[in-house]
């Protein structure tokens, strides 16, 4: 997913990751989810939903069949937001409190049983800014994730084991006016006409999906079929035919890319993209598609690759927790990356430069990918862009061999189910053949990155030269970041590149070169993520960090957004805000009294806001502009 705004296995990993714990800011609340799991397993989901756009309602019976995962058990809970239950079929008695559906069953059941219940319910359902059910002027979709509260927003529009742990086969029967057409996830399983001026279009997915993946989406759709694909498909408004014939032109090369790369698609269904209002999401077989991105051109095929390659790391495997989102995102983030490789890998490197890791150093985030603390720190550069960078580092690492055949066991071994960071390490940790502790420990499990302090000098010794190259690591954050480093040292008419193992906070090494060198180059190629990435000059001093992660507020957003910056509220705030070619949009300076952006000017789309306080302190966060 973007803001436009991845196995149970007979291996143990050889080490125990740390447990970070840190606190708090005051007044900002953990994440919603705890992530405990009813005592229930959900086989299947058959939902029959009627729309009813005038009145903003919906009318709807969920059929839920599942199994107890414990013994003897009367008493659980489903989710459920802001829709009223009236009857449950199956059940000796239910209550709702908030969005906890309670339900009793007649007899107790045991871990053989299955049981069915019907479960009839109605209401205006639910939305946030960016997750929820929404009634747009001339579309009505449910957005399966959401960046407030609870990351897991399958409630608000059927009563669910809304984790994503919990996966489930699905059925879907929508009810809307004949002008409308209904998509959802999986395949078409045919049309009714009601006879009644409605249709119900029946979708079905016969393999199991996570509920914050389920969704529905109701418009004037005009459905194209990808020609050179047939699993492809494009549900776009009616008046963007044209326009998303240019969008679309490369979707298949995509998908040809991935199934080479990865494994074939993994899902006995279609592949499509929905138009929506707000996009990107990764909603299983139908990703929304940002509405504006239908433009005609390709620019944003790396959005297009970023959502495709969730079908394979977030929906096919997923993590078992929020907490490890990165498995999801990340990988998708350096999907992007492998998507860019097929114009070459001079366009490979760029793209992990300029698009993954300056995002992410810019930012100023220095905690862990592991355990976010607040929704913030769950959508984040580090979350995104850091965990991309760290996989670019593995591949590196490992040598291309045995990193696309570590992650090509993971995702056989997890596939249609979940999996841990643990479980990803052991499967690299198998294919390198040798321990990665020490690689995932500092860049996964500890927080920040490394700043190198590192000065050369060489003099001459007979017909040889001696080249003293000495290195100090200078961040901020107490995590030593333990690597392979290079260095090019080019001379009048000779070049040496040279690696070592920095394994110390201050180090020197020696080494005898047959020529007179001229320059000393570090990480020439860029394999380590460190401030080296951003200039000579920029990395002159630690940044400062940790008053806080910007966030914006509401994003996406029209006509306006505001910097929320915990720790700079006294402060003037110089802020830029780019399109993703680079080019200026906006710049201004921000009062301290003042934190809003006016947006009315700015064409819809997606941005980066970067924010500079006084102290050389930065920031940078996505933003999407819906437009005006």
């Amino acid at each position: 997913m973007q803001i436009l705004m991845i196995l149970f296995a007979m291996y143990s990993p050889r080490f125990s990751p740390m447990v970070l714990t840190r606190p708090l800011t005051p007044g900002v609340q953990p994440l919603y989810q705890q992530f405990e799991l009813e005592p229930v397993d959900v086989l299947h989901y058959d939902l029959s939903i009627s729309i009813d756009r005038e009145n903003e309602t919906i009318d709807a019976t969920a059929e839920v069949t599942l199994m107890p995962t414990e013994e003897n058990l009367t008493d659980f809970k489903l989710y459920l937001k802001a829709l009223t239950v009236s009857q449950i079929t199956g059940a000796s008695s239910f209550s709702q409190d908030g969005d906890s559906l309670f339900i009793t069953l007649p007899v107790p059941a045991s871990t053989a049983d299955t049981v069915d219940l019907v479960i009839n319910y109605s209401g205006a359902p639910a939305e946030e800014s960016w997750g929820g059910f929404h009634f747009h002027p001339y579309v009505t979709y449910h957005m399966g994730v959401g960046f407030i509260t609870d990351p897991s927003m399958g409630k608000y529009m059927f009563p669910c084991h809304d984790r994503p742990a919990d996966k489930a086969a699905y059925d879907f029967h929508i009810t809307v006016p004949d002008t409308l057409y209904a998509v959802a996830n999986g395949d078409s399983a045919g049309v009714t006409d009601n006879m009644n001026g409605t249709l119900t279009y029946h979708w079905t997915l016969a393999q199991p999906m996570s509920t914050y993946l389920a969704a529905i989406s109701v418009a004037d759709y005009a459905v194209l079929h990808d020609s050179t694909d047939s699993r492809i498909f494009y549900y776009v408004y009616s008046w963007d035919v044209e326009d998303a014939l240019g969008s679309f032109v490369n979707v298949d090369l995509m998908m040809a890319n991935y199934e080479s790369v990865y494994s074939p698609y993994p899902w006995d269904c279609k592949f499509s993209y929905v138009q929506t209002p707000k996009g990107d999401m990764e909603h299983l077989s139908q990703v929304y598609h940002f509405a504006a991105a239908i433009n005609g051109n390709t620019y944003y095929d790396w959005l297009l690759a970023h959502e495709m390659s969730h079908m394979w790391w977030g929906n096919c495997v997923t993590e078992q927790f929020w907490t490890e989102v990165w498995l999801s995102e990340s990988f998708a983030t350096f999907s992007e990356a492998i998507w860019m490789e097929t114009y070459g890998p001079e366009e490979y490197l760029d793209y992990i430069i300029n698009n993954i890791m300056k995002p992410y150093l810019n930012s100023g985030e220095l905690f862990p990918i592991i355990d976010p603390q607040t929704p913030a720190e769950l959508w984040s550069n580090t979350t995104y862009e850091k965990g991309a960078s760290v996989l670019y580092m593995l591949r590196h690492i490992m040598g291309d061999t045995a990193f696309f055949n570590g992650l090509n066991t993971y995702f056989d071994q997890h596939s249609y189910s979940t999996a841990t960071t643990v479980d990803l390490i052991g499967y690299m940790e198998a294919q390198y053949g040798d321990d990665l502790a020490w690689f995932f420990d500092q860049w996964v499990y500890g927080p920040g990155y490394p700043i190198y302090d590192i000065t050369s000098d060489w003099v001459q010794q007979g017909s040889d030269w001696q080249l003293a190259i000495n290195m100090n690591q200078i961040q901020t954050v107490e995590n030593f970041f333990t690597m392979p480093v290079e260095f090019l040292v080019e001379g009048s008419g000779s070049d040496s590149l040279i690696t070592f193992i920095n394994d110390s906070p201050n180090q020197e090494e020696i080494f005898i070169l047959p020529f007179e060198p001229v320059s000393v180059e570090f990480d020439p190629c860029t394999k380590i993520l460190s401030t080296a990435v951003l200039g000579i000059e920029e990395q002159t001093y630690p940044p400062r960090g940790g008053v806080g992660t910007m966030y914006l507020g509401p994003n996406p957003a029209s006509a306006a957004t505001t910097i929320n910056w915990q720790g700079t509220e006294d402060m003037y705030l110089e802020v830029r805000v780019y399109d993703l070619s680079g080019r200026v949009a906006q710049n201004r300076t921000l009062e301290p009294s003042s934190r809003t952006l006016d947006l009315a000017d700015i064409p819809a789309g997606t941005y980066l806001v970067d924010a500079v306080a006084p102290g050389n302190m930065r920031q940078t966060a996505r933003l999407v502009v819906l437009g005006n």
